[in-house]
């Protein structure tokens, strides 16, 4: 299993933590803050969670709207172009969303050409409102399709009966290696950040059960092909993560310029159990793939803990 090919520059203690090369003096200031205020941003989304019994929960007992996030890894001047555009994306689900880090390589990355109808494995689907109106989906996706965004493919619709919003079919990227994404119309309940990982057929199974060890938890709906994780909900917004299974002939591509990484409460009894190595690559992160060879991060929730906690005394 090949490392990402980065340099780690801050402890283990973000939100979703800083996966990054190191950056000028000048910049390291600014970097700090903006971490600073996203730690504080993930106490308030803990805080915000509601619990109509009164009970009190502890801050490691309380639901992680962090649990999962993803870094990409941008080219040599690219990261500020693509967090801002992440950034204006997620703010139509809530301006308080920091599910996404990107950082930048030390050098350009010479890719091999993927095959035309390669299904990248991992992708971000957006759930929108739909009695806001139509208008609000279509605005966002007039948004999609400008630069850096650009559109990848748009999915055959089964049976004789298009959906009403012909763009909810359509998937967008931001750069090579990174995920998909596409948004849909909610009809009731909150909105919706969705993280999916397209499986092999054959691994659905053997997958399911891996991020069942990781994320401590079943599913919430599962189906056969299908399934889905329950993350973090309040009266704003739910975060979901799910598996989808594909057809025997088509096969995922990893997301070579992205990885997902999750919370964990105990890595040491968790690194025995897991199918592939795992390795440490800072203190309190370690590195490991699943079946699929998706590589993920593993981050230890004590030290998460520890930095809210300082945060806040």
């Amino acid at each position: 299993m090949r490392d990402l090919d980065l340099q780690l520059d801050v402890p283990a203690t973000g939100n979703s933590g800083l996966l990054a090369e190191k950056p000028a003096n000048q910049k390291q200031t600014g970097e700090q803050e903006r971490e600073k205020k996203e730690q504080l941003h993930g106490q308030e989304w803990l805080e915000s969670d509601s619990c109509s019994s009164g009970c009190e929960l502890s801050v490691e007992e309380a639901q992680d709207p962090f649990l999962v996030s993803i870094h990409i890894i941008a080219d040599p001047g690219q990261s500020q172009p693509l967090q801002e555009a992440i950034d204006k994306v997620l703010a139509w689900i809530h301006p308080d969303l920091r599910l996404f880090r990107v950082s930048e390589r030390r050098a350009p990355r010479r890719r091999r050409k993927a095959p035309k109808a390669a299904q990248p494995a991992l992708a971000v689907v957006l759930f929108l409102q739909e009695e806001y109106g139509e208008e609000q989906i279509l605005q966002l996706h007039r948004t999609l399709q400008r630069p850096p965004w650009r559109h990848h493919h748009t999915e055959r619709v089964p049976g004789r009966f298009l959906p009403y919003l012909p763009c909810s079919q359509d998937f967008f990227t931001l750069a090579p290696g990174t995920p998909l994404w596409a948004i849909r119309p909610v009809h009731y309940g909150r909105e919706i950040v969705r993280f999916t990982i397209y499986c092999r057929h054959d691994n659905y199974a053997d997958i399911l059960k891996f991020y069942e060890l990781i994320l401590r938890r079943s599913p919430s709906q599962r189906k056969t092909d299908f399934c889905i994780f329950p993350v973090f909900s309040n009266l704003d917004v739910d975060i979901q993560f799910s598996l989808k299974r594909l057809p025997r002939d088509q096969a995922p591509v990893p997301t070579d310029s992205s990885v997902l990484e999750f919370r964990v409460k105990d890595i040491g009894e968790l690194v025995p159990l897991l199918p592939n190595p795992c390795s440490p690559i800072s203190e309190g992160r370690w590195q490991t793939e699943d079946h699929d060879g998706n590589k993920i991060l593993l981050q230890r929730f004590k030290e998460y803990v520890m930095a809210l906690e300082l945060l806040v005394s």
